[in-house]
């Protein structure tokens, strides 16, 4: 298991369970400061070929915009860069409005990412 944490967030990848569990808030400063989450997944997403692999946002309350900007550079690397056959899911809460928001703009990007929605 890999573990990325602070005093206002924890993520960690479950390797045997092909999660990415993210708690907390994410309001990092700039790209700089995402830099490692963004290459735990994208770690995650090449071990996990040609299989699946969930990132599980339900504990997630907060994340601005440069990580937001974090997940779509992770997307795009998943679908152009590295062409990987991989099914990618992403678990969000409904009442968590900006979840659910960015989980359908991911999926424009990404018409195959599988989005589960928590009442």
């Amino acid at each position: 298991m890999l573990e990325l944490e602070d005093s206002k967030y924890h993520i960690t990848y479950d390797f045997d369970a092909a999660t990415i569990t993210c708690e907390g808030s994410l309001s990092l400063n700039g790209a700089v400061s995402y830099e490692p989450l963004l290459q735990l997944l994208k770690q995650a997403a090449e071990e996990q070929e040609p299989n699946a692999l969930t990132i599980n946002l339900y504990a997630l309350k907060f994340m601005n915009s440069s990580g937001i900007n974090m997940l779509t550079k992770f997307i795009m690397h998943v679908s152009d860069v590295k062409k990987l056959q991989l099914t990618l899911c992403f678990q969000a809460k409904k009442r968590i409005a900006w979840q659910e928001k960015l989980c359908i703009n991911l999926q424009r990007l990404l018409p195959s990412l599988k989005i589960e929605l928590l009442d």
